[in-house]
């Protein structure tokens, strides 16, 4: 896909292998300031406002004052005065997740409530009070009691800690800070490949609901309705094109490498079936969607075994899906909401809740094992190719398990893979090309053997991800945190 000429000015400042975070360990303040205004320009052209319309006043201009340069660091308080600070009531400027710049009130609130003795997370000695800042406020359609984009004014990193009711304990060594042109430029990056965009407030799918629900509301004589917050003039795609693509791809170097080391031979003239047919999708009642585009264009196979002990599964057990249930017993609960969806099983069960599927779901008692597509299940975080693996086994005991962003897993039956702290964006679950693509490379690199029924060992083999030896080789996914 071509990328959006708004982004054409700036691309010397992106963060790209080509074009990697400078080596000082400091705010890069003219590549940062170039990167967020250009973001700020995107959100505010694209919303529909003409450009003469906005005001290219900076955050400092707006609330610099004395009693603030006494608290906020001078490479800070730099970019401050070089960046737009967009208020407009409705219109979020810098991202889908992030409302914009903090106001003070909101900047500085992190350093209170750290200084909160009911948080034990800033306990003796620990610097400044103000050290760390909320740079960007997070959006209240998506949380109570945001926070946002926490800025490190010491060691000058950035990263993403949504809301108060979890706060982060920020002084570990083990949380995942960025750079934050590096966590601009995946914002950039996302609205290249189409997973965010900006579109006019005509468009949005909030105002065309909230006008549908006004209307009804006011048939029915209902004039109390309240109408969820908007992220306007954002919104997220539950998945793209390319998000399909990729993981077809992925499924294809899975089924190859498996099928070469098992020198079974493909008929070139041949038809092959897709993994399920349209008609069996329907009966399952799986709804068009990620899930329903895969297992329509991803291609079936003679072998049997895609990853030790993990197999393709029959078409009448596509059919019966675990949580289909719960959307009937649930019909409020799950309004917005997708199930679990089961694409490939091994064998046992485990509850829902020890899975930790979210609820209704975790009412569930026993489920099967295996790979589930698990979007987060609301509207507001639709990421629909994000993936939950569940086991048989914990692994955690042996202390070298760890999840996909390195945090160790602590005796867990569907942490494997799994993101712990996303800096990013919020609720992102790991996406299902990072884990074919990990079962891809252990096959590959001969990690995994392979007979005439595909991947051998059974389920056992997993306890390796929890060894000294062989835990990195189960690291699939770290390069699609965000995207």
């Amino acid at each position: 896909m071509a990328p959006n000429p708004l982004f054409a000015p700036i691309a010397k400042h992106r963060v790209t292998e080509s074009t990697p975070v400078r080596e000082k360990d400091e705010l890069d303040i003219e590549r940062c300031a170039a990167l967020h205004n250009t973001l700020t320009l995107y959100s505010w052209v694209c919303s529909g406002r003409p450009i003469p319309s906005m005001k290219k006043q900076s955050w400092w201009s707006r609330y610099g004052s004395q009693p603030l340069e006494a608290i906020v660091q001078p490479e800070v308080r730099k970019y401050l005065s070089k960046i737009f600070d967009v208020e407009v009531p409705g219109h979020q400027s810098i991202f889908y997740h992030l409302t914009g710049l903090a106001r003070p009130q909101q900047m500085f609130q992190l350093g209170d409530v750290l200084e909160d003795q009911e948080h034990d997370v800033s306990a003796g000695d620990r610097g400044e009070k103000y050290r760390f800042i909320v740079l960007y406020a997070a959006s209240r359609a998506l949380v109570s009691h945001p926070a946002g984009l926490v800025y490190d004014q010491q060691k000058h990193r950035a990263i993403l800690m949504p809301t108060y009711h979890h706060i982060f304990d920020l002084y570990t060594a083990d949380l995942p800070w960025q750079r934050l042109e590096v966590i601009l430029s995946a914002y950039i990056d996302m609205i290249d490949a189409e997973k965010a965009t900006a579109i006019p407030e005509s468009w949005h799918p909030d105002t065309l609901a909230s006008a549908a629900a006004a209307e009804a509301a006011i048939a029915r004589g209902d004039t109390h309705m309240t109408v969820r917050p908007s992220t306007k003039p954002w919104i997220l795609q539950p998945y793209t094109l390319s998000d399909l693509n990729n993981c077809l791809d992925a499924w294809k170097r899975l089924i190859k490498a498996i099928e070469e080391k098992a020198d079974i031979k493909r008929d070139a003239e041949a038809n092959v079936a897709p993994l399920c047919t349209r008609s069996a999708l329907d009966v399952a009642g799986i709804p068009k969607g990620f899930a329903y585009d895969l297992l329509l264009h991803a291609h079936s196979s003679e072998i049997w075994f895609v990853a030790p002990g993990i197999r393709l599964p029959k078409v009448e057990e596509f059919i019966h899906q675990p949580f289909r249930h719960i959307l009937e017993e649930y019909p409020d609960e799950t309004k917005e909401m997708k199930m679990p969806f089961l694409f490939m099983r091994c064998p046992g069960t485990v509850s829902a809740k020890e899975a930790k599927f979210r609820y209704p779901f975790s009412t569930v008692d026993s489920v099967p094992c295996g790979l589930y597509l698990d979007a987060f299940p609301n509207a507001q975080n639709p990421f629909e190719d994000a993936c939950r693996f569940v086991l048989p086994i914990r692994l955690g005991s042996n202390r070298y398990a760890r999840t996909s962003d390195f945090k160790p897993i602590r005796r867990s039956y569907c942490d494997l893979y799994q993101v712990d702290i996303n800096p990013f964006v919020m609720r992102h679950g790991p996406k299902l090309v990072g884990v074919l693509e990990n079962w891809a490379e252990n096959v590959e690199n001969g990690h995994w053997e392979v007979n005439g029924k595909g991947v051998e060992g059974g389920v056992g083999v997993w306890r390796k991800a929890d060894t000294r030896e062989d835990w990195w080789r189960y690291q699939g996914g770290v390069r699609h945190l965000y995207l």
